[in-house]
């Protein structure tokens, strides 16, 4: 067999051409030459067909041919050094390029990895500065506002909300006080007038009637809460530790108490519950309604709060 491969080798025939023809002598298929030496007919094809770039590399190709060469019983060194001698500079020149393939392909990924940090750091950068931002403009925003109970809400008598500040319900509250002084002192002056010509006992009776008539609207004068009250009527004592404005509207829709408390102040009314009570700052209030404590923290919404005493 070595002297047929050296005369094979010595007529120019391929590598390929050598093993095709070897393999045909002994009457092996390609598949069964595959499977003898564990590899797959592709393989064995392109060796046989001078197909070598086909081939994983030419280190490869030397082991596929010496172990193709020794099943068939060729002389396995001599095939090698033929498909040397066959593929010559080629194969250097392609291990080369191979080498320099790889080498690119390396840089190429290392300088994608380096731009694909650099985004990444750009974004964690926009992102602590986004954040920052907000938190600067936040409290920015929270130093300009007023305090909350520099604002109130009040319910117009078509069911519509209105936002007023303190200043005006205080202005509203002295107007108020103003008209109130001013009716009293008409009714001192007619007293007065009365008085310079009425006997005492007629003075006392006027007096008197008078200030049956001033008391019974009033109903916001402090009344004892274990007097016995008539059936249907409550009584609500309201302390306030905070600058507060509200409003109380008896079950018949009268207004019984309206304008801005001050802080220590306390106010008791009296009506035909169920009492709705109005509260523009619910914070510090307290309400006792019949002698008994009132939880009315479920009803508080921001800073404003609407309780349904007696219901």
């Amino acid at each position: 067999m070595n002297d047929t491969t050296s005369a094979a080798i010595a007529s120019s025939v391929s590598v390929g051409q050598l093993l095709l023809n070897a393999r045909t002598a002994a009457g092996l298929t390609v598949l069964e030459v595959a499977h003898k030496l564990n590899l797959t007919v592709s393989v064995i094809e392109n060796l046989e067909q001078d197909q070598f770039a086909q081939l994983p590399g030419t280190t490869f190709a030397r082991g596929y041919i010496r172990s193709y060469a020794k099943l068939l019983h060729l002389d396995a060194n001599q095939l090698v050094q033929a498909f040397d001698h066959q593929v010559g500079a080629a194969a250097e020149v392609s291990e080369v390029h191979t080498i320099d393939r790889v080498g690119t392909s390396r840089r190429v990924s290392r300088g994608m990895l380096q731009f694909g940090l650099f985004l990444l750091l750009l974004l964690i950068l926009a992102a602590v500065y986004y954040g920052w931002q907000s938190r600067q403009t936040s409290a920015a925003l929270a130093s300009q506002k007023s305090p909350v109970f520099e604002r109130v809400e009040v319910e117009r008598a078509d069911g519509s909300m209105h936002v007023q500040t303190i200043d005006e319900l205080e202005d509203q509250a002295v107007a108020l006080v103003l008209e109130n002084q001013t009716a009293n002192l008409a009714d001192e002056s007619s007293v007065t007038a009365l008085d310079s010509s009425l006997t005492d006992t007629e003075t006392v009776d006027v007096l008197s009637a008078g200030l049956e008539t001033y008391v019974e609207p009033a109903q916001s004068a402090d009344i004892p809460e274990t007097e016995t009250l008539a059936p249907g009527m409550g009584i609500a004592r309201i302390s306030f530790t905070h600058d507060c404005w509200l409003r109380i509207i008896d079950a018949d829709g009268k207004q019984i108490a309206t304008g801005l408390q001050r802080g220590g102040e306390q106010l008791t009314v009296t009506g035909k519950a169920p009492l709705d009570v109005h509260l523009g700052y619910a914070k510090g209030v307290s309400i006792l309604y019949n002698g008994e404590a009132v939880d009315f923290s479920s009803a508080v919404s921001g800073e404003t709060a609407r309780i349904k005493l007696g219901q």
